[in-house]
């Protein structure tokens, strides 16, 4: 059983689809950090964790690498399914990945991270280390600051740097990268190896 808060954000975001985010910021963020991510992999296959729509799987193939996206709202993947072909896309929980252990080379979580309890960003983040091959490469980039909020019935959760750094450790992470991101939000994107 979801818990009440995975439950409404699904609900939500099924209801709202692509409109449910503003994704300027999270493009900006995405040209910004693909290539150094890019460029740490040792392989192709990445997953695009918390996928929504499609607009970062569809460059992340642009980039070449073999992707595929997960998303727990069904309304999002299809529309992600209808604008970006050749990726697989699935549906899912990001505290329970429905993938073998040591399956991809990269995960890519741009704007996803936020909408998860700090209990279960530390689930996800130990889901994320399991699915990961050794020296596998993980980008996130989370709302910066402090306390959790519900807007447009969604929930959110700002993290601070010092937060994430011990969750992180705690998840068996090698932070490599952090760098904080100013726009419409203030953004703080880690990138870190397994």
């Amino acid at each position: 059983m979801m818990d009440d808060y995975v439950a409404k954000n699904k609900e939500t975001f099924d209801r709202l689809g692509s409109a449910a985010t503003d994704v300027d910021d999270l493009i900006k963020i995405t040209l910004q950090e693909l290539p150094a991510f890019q460029m740490l992999l040792a392989g192709g296959k990445v997953l695009d964790l918390g996928c929504g729509v499609g607009h970062d799987s569809l460059r992340l193939k642009r980039h070449r690498l073999d992707v595929q996206g997960l998303d727990i709202s069904e309304a999002m993947l299809a529309e992600a399914k209808r604008s970006v072909e050749g990726v697989p896309f699935w549906q899912g929980d990001f505290r329970e990945l429905p993938f073998e252990d040591n399956s991809f080379d990269g995960v890519w979580a741009n704007g996803t991270l936020f909408y998860v309890t700090p209990e279960d960003l530390g689930k996800t983040l130990s889901e994320v280390v399991r699915i990961l091959k050794p020296s596998g490469v993980f980008f996130a980039s989370f709302l910066q600051g402090e306390g959790d909020y519900t807007l447009d019935s969604l929930y959110f959760r700002r993290y601070s740097v010092e937060e994430l750094d011990s969750m992180y450790r705690q998840a068996g992470f090698r932070t490599i990268d952090r760098a904080q991101t100013a726009g419409g939000e203030k953004y703080i994107s880690l990138t870190a190896v397994k």
